[in-house]
This record gives C-alpha cells, structure tokens and sequence, in this order.
C-alpha cells in the first residue's frame, strides 16, 4: 500500500474516532448551546457547509429532543468505539480498485468465518454475514426451494403445483417470522404449518414433537414436501429450548432441513476445547448468530452458518471430480459472500473479535448466563412471584454457569442447564405452589404498574413488560439484549430485589384491601364503583348523591363531573394518592391508589363521604344565593318599574312631552326629594329587598346600622323580604341561567341597585354591582 493510502487511512480513522469521542459527549453530560431540531432542512441550501458545521448539526440532533432537552446516553467502551470506526474504514474499502476490495473483502471473511466456527463448534460450515435478522433465514428456506423443486429457478411458484412446500414453525414464535418468510419468497400463507406447543410432557413452552411427527407423516401422505422446521434454542420471550435433537432426527428421516434460532446457542461457545475435535456433528442444519446483541456491541452484523451439503451425503466428496448440483445450491439462494460487493460486512466483526480475543468473548458470554442465574435464583424465594424461564441447572438444579465450563459437559446437558432469560409474574396467593393458569385480568394492570415502578427506580436492571396469550402481562430481564455490553453487578442485582421486595409488600396490601373495597362501596348509598380498564390501584369511586341516577341527563352529566372534580381537588389536599379518573361511560370518578398494609380503607371511604357531603352541601348553598340574587334582580326591577310609573302621573305627563316638557320644568322645577326614585339594595344575608335613601342621604355604610356622625338612620321606607324554595330539581333547571345571568361573588352581602332616568330617551339603567341580564 503507497503511502498517500496510508495516511489516507491514518485520516479517516482519526476523523472517525474524534467524531465519535463528540457524540460521547453526550454520555458525559455536556449541554448544548442551540437545538437543531428548528433549523429548516426542506430545501438544499445554495452554500456548501464547512464539515464542522455538519457534524454540529448531526451532534445536536442526536443529543437533544425537539424541546432542545439532553438525551442520557451509556458510555462506549473501546471495542464499540473500534467497531464504529471500522464501518468508516469499510467505506473507504469500498472505494478501492476491485482487485484490492476483492482481496480484502476475502481476508476479512475468511477470517471471521474460521474464527466464528471454531468459536461455536459449528466446523465444515459455510457463513452469510446480513444485517436483518431474518435475512439468513430466507436464504437458507430459497436454498431448499432450489433443493426440493429442481425447475423453481425456471417456473417459479409454478414448480409447485404438484406437491406444496410445508414449512413448520412453532405457534409460539411470532406470526411475523413465517409471514415475511412467505413475502420474501412469494409462498403462500398455505405453505406455513404451526406446530402446537407440549402440554403434558416437557415443558409447556416448547414444541411438541410428537405433534411435528404427526403432522410431517400427515403432509407426506398428502403429497406435501417438508421443506424446513424453524426450532428455538431460547424462544422469543420465556427462553425455553425445543427437543432440538429429537426434531433433528425426525428432519433427516422427512430430509427436511432444520434451522434453529435463540440467545442460548451463545452457549455453545462456552463448552470445553476438548468438544472442538470435529468428531461432534452439529446441533443442527443452520444456525443464526446475533453476536452483536450477546457481546453488547452495537453495529455487529448477523451471521447465520449452513453445513456444506457434501459434508454428510458424501464422505467421498474429496474423490469427486467436477462439481456437484447441491454445492450450487448456496450460490441460487444468494448465501454466498459477494466478494465484488463494495460493501465488507464482515470487517466490523473482524475487528470487534480480535480486540475481544477469544477469553473476551467468553467472559461476555458468561456473564449473560451468570445475570440470568442470579436474578432467578433471587426470584425463586418469593412465594407469589411465578417465574415462567427455565430454571438454571436444569429441572433439579444440579449445576451452575461456572461448573458447566469448567467441567466437561455434553451439548444436550450444557443447553438444558442454561436460562437467557428471566420471565416472572405476580400471581394470586395460592396454596398450590404449581400455578398453572393464566391471571386474572387485575393482575395484569398489577404487573405493568410493578414493571413500570422498576424501570424508573432501577434502570440498571432493564426490565421489558410483555405479555403472552395464556398467561397474560410478564416482566422479562434479558441479558443477551443489553446493548451496554455491561451486566448489573451484584449489588446492582441486590438493590433491584430489594426494590422488587418493597413494591411487592404494596401489591399485596392493595390486594388484600381490594375485597373490602368492594364491599363498603357497594354498601354506600352516595358511592358508586367504577371500572378502570387501565388503572392498577385499589379502584375508581364516583360520588353520586342519592337519587341522581334518574336524573342522569346531560346537564346533570356535567353538575356530576363538576362535583367529583371538585371532591379530588379537595381530597388531594389530605392525601395524594386520590387522583381524578374517567370510567368506561365517561364520567369522572375518584381513583384510589396503590395502598399499604397499615392503610385503612373504611377511612378513606368514610373521608371520600364526608368531604363529598361538604362539596355538595356548598354547591347547595351557592345555587340557592344565586336564587336569592336573581330573584332579587327580578323584584327589584320590578318595583323601580312600578314607582317610575307612579312618578310620571305624579309630574304629569306633560313634562316628559319633548320641548313642551323642557319649558315645564324651567317654569316650575321639579323637587329632588319628592321627585325621585329611591334605588334598591339586595341584603343577602337577611334576603331582603331594601330601598337606597339610607345609602346616599346618612352616608351610611353597607352592612352597617349607623351612619356617619353616629346619627342612627331610620328603616329603609321600602323592604320586601324574598323567599327561594331551593331543591336539587330547582337548581339543574336553574344551572344554565346562572351561568348566564349572575356571576356572584363570595364576599359579597348586598348588592346595590340604583335606578337613573336618562335625559334624552327616557330610558332606565339598572346598575348593579352583579352582571343584570341584558
């Protein structure tokens, strides 16, 4: 290589790795000045960007939401951060003469490829390096296509006509799997046959092999072709491991082709070097290898190994001259490494592994296995807490992760004994230690809340809640899918069970008050229970005053929700764990929390009761002074109409006549105190209409009964006393004309209401310290 390529090198893998120690800045807490979620990207931009600026921008993005708040990020160790860098240093590769990306391209492969058999034991094996994790998978199913039906390259589905292609997968893998397998090679869903799960033998998590026997024998005498059996060595969510063995001698008799899957294939990495003679044949017909995941390396491609078909059908193959059809077969599927490919997925795996070194690998590996152990072996002592993943050691527990390495231990035995993952569950309390059933539906809302309180106060133990067809919500720590690459250490694991231990103290209490909840709910007049799909606390209560569920119309809808709104608030202010809910009809409840084992659940009912007693006898009181005002508003304009009437034929009607009226009264002048109209107050604490001569002739104060100087006035000449009959009925007809007519004001107690005769137009104005109705 000259030495312009050198430091072309030199540059680009110092340019990567500086652009990677910024953005683990980010991992160290360093803010950032501006957000760049704002800045417009819909048009390019006429001005090239410096290359700083770029990478700013990249950096901003990456670093902060669009409300320009810092995301928390895990730090790299040095292998990721070589594994990053050689993705630049794979593009660069890519841009070499095709002679050159040839040769390395074969370098690189044939290294990785030699270093992943050996480390898994999977010997005279051909590798596919992908990035989707069912890329492999495809292939491999294509290349039995071209093995089944020797005219599929030329017909196409049509080869199938005759005899359909089966392909077997269990029912407890995802749906997904075998419908993108059918989309990739244009199969019909028909080809897909599910295959149960066992129900009285083994575990009930894994295949039933005598059903596959079944059903493969039942396919044949129908004329159906096997084609491939899809098997877990770990399955998606529990981590059980099918009868792999038992199923592989049922493929070879149906030649059918046998592709397994799963984190616990990590472990065939752990077995002893006294295994790796080549004498031991392989567990099965293809494996898929997702080393990123188990070694925490972001950025790793997939690695899915396939037997050389020579290997078994003929021992002789070295003596064979010219080239057989099945050694084609990977070529058809397109399994095999396109040298000429400008692109080296195979070099980030080259690099992460040579800095891992074998022993790296191993101990990665190993603590996986030793995370899942621990956290098993922890869970196990809590009595309502089900674990649902294989129990570590096998069915008796007779080894441990350590004893597997360091004694020799057979395949079978070393994945029976292993668990890559911990699924557990809060369950009722029951005598029957083996509890089978799926939960009811409570414990499901039980078991989200308890995964979500873990995650946020313990997120060294990352914790996924997921949630299967007949169990139903499951928390599930695994180990192979920490993409930190760091285990939690064991006072990590300490603090996550004593966290757990707490929590599990508050679930049991809130269900030990659940059932007298019930009860004195039911048995309360004014409470009503309320279903809340997705609350996981003691409960949901909607305080109704009794006779309201006949008069439930859309108005009183609103005063209901109005009323146990207002309740929360109030509650809140004793305790926070009342919070405001809405049931399944729409109506707002009270929502009690989870509760502890000194709480006192006749109590909290009792206070629910009085504080909505309180609320509504307020909300009594409120719309019956509103009555008050508006009846009062009424007899007061009322009577200022009346004694305007009784003015004008006092004065005569000749002085409101236009122009006459003015020289009228500039010949005899009206008297102001005789002439004028006495205004009106509204006493709200008597209920009394009074007139206003007091307020305006004595100065005498509202509320007061001595006027200014300690001159006692007289009665007021006018008082008409005001009488509101209040009901719960009277108050809903009078809620929307409340709203619209009256704004009171609490401190309050008399409202002024004065009449003036205007000059022009002789009309009346009504001021009132309250909004009159227009």
């Amino acid at each position: 290589m000259t030495t312009s390529n050198k430091n072309n090198l030199g540059e680009l893998a110092i340019e990567a790795s500086e652009i990677v120690s910024r953005l683990e800045q980010i991992a160290e807490g360093v803010t950032v000045a501006e957000t760049a979620h704002n800045q417009t990207t819909v048009f390019l931009g006429l001005e090239k960007r410096h290359t700083d600026e770029i990478i700013k921008i990249i950096h901003d993005l990456i670093s902060t939401d669009e409300d320009g708040e810092p995301f928390s990020f895990l730090s790299l160790d040095s292998v990721t951060k070589l594994v990053m860098i050689s993705h630049t240093l794979a593009v660069y590769c890519g841009s070499l003469e095709r002679p050159i990306l040839q040769k390395l391209s074969t370098r690189f492969t044939t290294d990785t490829t030699r270093w992943i058999t050996q480390l898994f034991g999977f010997l005279d094996c051909h590798a596919f390096y992908h990035e989707d994790h069912l890329e492999g998978l495809v292939r491999v199913t294509k290349m039995m296509l071209h093995s089944k039906f020797p005219r599929y390259s030329e017909d196409g589905a049509l080869a199938f006509t005759n005899s359909l292609p089966t392909i077997y997968n269990s029912v407890a893998s995802p749906l997904g799997t075998v419908q993108h397998l059918c989309r990739q090679l244009g199969l019909p869903l028909d080809c897909i046959r599910p295959v149960p799960m066992n129900t009285y033998f083994g575990s009930q998590y894994t295949m039933d092999v005598s059903a596959l026997q079944k059903i493969i024998s039942d396919d044949v005498s129908e004329g159906r072709v096997p084609l491939i059996v899809i098997a877990d060595a770990g399955t998606p969510i529990t981590g059980h491991i099918d009868s792999i063995y038992r199923i592989k001698e049922l493929c070879k008799v149906h030649g059918a082709w046998l592709h397994v899957r799963g984190h616990s294939l990590a472990a065939l990495a752990l077995a002893n070097s006294h295994q790796r003679n080549g004498t031991i044949p392989p567990i099965s017909d293809s494996l898929t290898l997702t080393l990123g995941s188990w070694l925490g390396i972001p950025g790793l491609p997939m690695i899915t190994l396939y037997r050389i078909w020579d290997s078994l059908n003929n021992p002789n193959r070295s003596k064979q001259v010219g080239v057989s059809r099945e050694s084609t077969l990977p070529f058809l599927a397109g399994l095999n490494t396109d040298h000429l490919s400008r692109r080296i997925l195979a070099l980030p795996l080259w690099t992460g592994l040579q800095s891992l070194g074998t022993e790296g690998v191993h101990s990665r590996i190993k603590e996986d296995f030793l995370a899942s152990e621990r956290l098993w072996t922890a869970l196990d002592r809590f009595r309502q807490i089900r674990v649902l993943s294989p129990k570590p050691g096998g069915e008796s527990g007779t080894y441990t992760v350590s004893e597997l390495i360091s004694k020799p231990t057979t395949i079978p035995v070393l994945l029976e004994s292993i668990a890559c993952s911990v699924v557990f569950q809060f369950i009722p309390e029951t005598t029957n230690d083996d509890y089978q059933s799926k939960v009811p539906s409570y414990y499901d809302k039980l078991n989200s809340w308890l995964g979500q309180i873990l995650q946020l106060d313990v997120p060294q133990v990352p914790i996924d809640i997921c949630e299967l067809d007949n169990i139903g919500v499951v928390l599930r720590f695994c180990p192979f899918e920490n993409v930190v690459g760091q285990q939690p250490s064991v006072d990590e694991m300490q603090g996550f069970i004593a966290c757990l231990e707490q929590q599990l103290v508050i679930l049991k209490a809130t269900v030990h008050h659940r059932e007298s909840f019930v009860k004195l709910v039911d048995a309360s007049p004014v409470l009503k229970i309320v279903d809340l799909p997705d609350w996981a606390g003691l409960g949901g209560v909607r305080y109704c005053p009794e006779g309201w569920e006949q008069l439930l119309t859309d108005q009183a809808k609103e005063e209901l929700n109005h009323l146990n709104m207002v309740l929360v608030d109030t509650l809140r202010e004793t305790d926070a764990a009342f919070s405001l809910g809405e049931g399944v009809d729409g109506l707002m409840c009270v929502r009690f929390g989870m509760l502890t084992p000194e709480s006192d659940v006749d109590k909290l009912l009792d206070l629910v009761i009085r504080v909505g007693q309180s609320v509504e006898e307020n909300s009594k009181v409120l719309d019956s002074m509103s009555e008050i005002v508006k009846k009062g508003i009424e007899t007061a304009t009322l009577d200022l109409q009346k004694e305007n009437e009784e003015r004008l034929w006092q004065e005569g009607i000749v002085r409101h006549i236009p122009i006459v009226g003015t020289f009228v009264n500039w010949w005899a002048p009206k008297q102001k105190e005789a002439g004028g109209i006495r205004g009106r107050s509204l006493n709200l604490t008597q209920g009394v209409v009074e007139s206003t001569e007091n307020i305006y002739k004595y100065h005498m104060q509202m509320g007061q009964g001595i006027a200014t100087g300690g001159i006692t006035p007289p009665a007021p000449q006018i008082q008409k006393p005001i009488g509101v009959s209040h009901s719960r009925s009277s108050s809903h007809a009078s809620a929307s004309s409340q709203q619209s007519a009256v704004k009171l004001d609490g401190e309050m107690t008399k409202l002024s209401l004065e009449n003036h005769l205007d000059k022009v137009d002789n009309k009346e104005i009504i001021e009132t310290n309250v909004a009159a109705p227009s």
